[in-house]
Order: structure tokens, then C-alpha cells, then sequence
């Protein structure tokens, strides 16, 4: 990415986190919604430009790293493999290679986050999962928490995606399991499973759309530190969020993104000062994890 790109993606992204900040006191105050907001990437490395087809984006053919026998020896679930009905596979990864192979790794500040700074060391397949650890370690700002992200080359409009994960107890370290625009223009944006970083007890779903910006949000109680398989069916008009398997909530809207996506896992440090999200504090232990056991992702049949 070239400098002027990256620096009108800021620009963009500290005016989005303003409204985003100014959207979410609202509307806890009104309504006591639980509601997360996006917390802005810095540029990834390593995503090549997508090529599109009669609208859609050109999918890959399956990856399947590792060695094409089912896992699943970490969660205790074998990663999917193949078609399901009405859904053709465009992506598999177990984590069994190395990460940068199918996706691109993020380096730097989160927009709008001095509490926050993403490092590619951060990011590490280790024994059969994704690690995205979150440790305290020196950046231009100072000694803080430092957490990883990434984005898949795979780019495609509508699918479905699931991601087999759990995430370390830690105050101030929060996840995001998301669809973000493959040329970043932002909004729409659709996360399918993120938390505030206070308590591991639940995760939001929300689709963010615009101008101007809006977000709808949906909310579901569950043990994130446990294993647990979260994931989306993206169609016209539509969102089905699923959690192992299960439909829990849905989204039907004329606002539902059409626009090419990509999958995007990371995890975050926020500063202190925000009212929805939480900070670390003495409470949190030297190093938060975010663990992945495989991502798959499909495109309509």
C-alpha cells in the first residue's frame, strides 16, 4: 500500500471511529443496547488486488493447508471439508502452514487506538491453531499491550464463513471476527462475532452501513473462553449468524452489504477512556491469546 493510499485510510478511519464513539454513547444511553463498535485496522500486508468476474470476485480454489487429513485434534472438531448443500467451499485453512500464505498480516496502529498496536510477531500457527497473542511490549507508543490481525486473500461477495475459536480471560484485550470491504473503503462492515474486552460472557454481531453511518446490532450470551464454532451466512438482503452450527439471530435489511469482502480475525488493546469498551488493568494477566482452530468459507452454489 502506498503511503498517500494508507494515509487517506486513516484519515478516514479516525472520522469513522468519532461517529462510530459518538453512535454507540447514544445509543447505550437510550436504550441500553449492548453495542461494539469497529475498531479500526492498520494496513495489512500482502493482499494481492482482486480480480472480479461478472461482479463477483474470482474465488480461489480450496485451500486446505496441512496434510488433507481432517483435524481438529486442538478444539476437538474436524475442520469441514467440501461442499455443503447449496454451498460450494472456497476456502479452508487449518492452520497446519505457515499463516502468510492465505492471508495478509497487519503492522502498526489501530486508527484511533493509541492504546492498541498491531505486530506481524503477534500472529503465529503453532501446534495446529492460530495464535494471536496479546502481550505487553514497547511501540512508538510506549510500553502497552500489543495484539495481531489479519485479512484472508480470499475476496468474494456473499458466502458463508465460520471460524472455530476461543479467547483467553483478559480485561482490555477484545476480539473481532469480521467481513471487511476487500478495498477498504469503509462503510458497510460486518462483524459476526466481537466482544468489548470487559467480560468473556457473550459477543455482539453488527453490521455497520452508510453514510450515514449506522449499526445494527445483535447480541448472544455464551462462554467465550470455551470452544466454539461462530460464523455467517451472507446473502442478498440477509445476514445469518450462526454459533456451532445454529441459527441465533438474523438481519434482514436493503442496507446488508454488496460489495466484495474479505475475512478479518484480530484481536485489540484499547486505551482507557472509552464507556464501552474495556482497558487493561492490574487484573490482566502478561499475555491474552485469541485462539483459532480452522476458518472455511463458502460461496453460493
Amino acid at each position: 500500500m502506498s503511503e498517500p493510499r494508507a494515509a487517506r485510510f486513516a484519515r478516514r478511519r479516525r472520522r469513522r471511529d468519532i461517529i462510530v464513539t459518538v453512535v454507540c454513547a447514544v445509543l447505550l444511553a437510550a436504550a441500553g443496547v449492548y453495542l461494539i463498535t469497529r475498531p479500526g485496522r492498520a494496513p495489512a500486508q500482502g493482499i494481492p488486488a482482486p480480480q472480479t468476474s461478472g461482479g463477483n470476485i474470482a474465488a480461489p480454489s480450496v485451500v486446505a493447508t496441512g496434510s488433507g487429513e481432517p483435524t481438529g485434534h486442538v478444539s476437538g472438531l474436524p475442520m469441514p471439508r467440501g461442499d455443503l448443500p447449496g454451498w460450494k467451499q472456497t476456502f479452508a485453512d487449518d492452520f497446519t502452514g505457515p499463516v502468510k500464505t492465505n492471508w495478509g498480516i497487519y503492522d502498526g496502529q489501530p486508527d484511533g487506538d493509541p492504546g492498541g498496536w498491531f505486530a506481524p510477531r503477534q500472529v503465529n500457527s503453532q501446534g495446529g491453531e492460530l495464535v494471536i497473542r496479546g502481550s505487553r511490549g514497547d511501540t512508538p507508543n510506549g510500553n502497552i499491550y500489543v495484539t495481531g490481525g489479519m485479512s484472508s486473500k480470499l475476496s468474494q461477495i456473499y458466502g458463508r464463513y465460520e471460524v472455530r475459536f476461543r479467547m483467553d480471560r483478559g480485561r482490555g484485550i477484545q476480539f473481532n471476527l469480521m467481513l471487511w470491504p476487500t478495498d477498504d473503503s469503509w462503510p458497510p462492515e460486518i462483524n459476526f462475532a466481537e466482544d468489548n474486552g470487559k467480560e468473556r460472557t457473550g459477543f455482539a454481531a453488527n453490521m455497520h452501513y452508510g453514510p450515514p453511518h449506522k449499526v445494527v446490532s445483535r447480541h448472544h450470551n455464551i462462554d467465550t473462553t470455551q470452544w466454539h464454532t461462530a460464523g455467517v451466512e451472507w446473502t442478498p438482503g440477509k445476514l445469518t449468524y450462526l454459533i456451532d452450527g445454529q441459527v441465533w439471530a438474523t438481519v434482514e435489511s436493503s442496507h446488508v452489504p454488496k460489495v466484495p469482502m474479505s475475512i478479518a480475525i484480530q484481536t485489540q488493546a484499547w486505551h482507557c477512556g472509552t464507556s464501552w469498551a474495556g482497558c487493561p488493568n492490574s487484573s490482566t494477566p502478561r499475555e491474552v491469546n485469541l485462539h483459532v482452530d480452522w476458518v472455511v468459507a463458502y460461496t453460493p452454489a
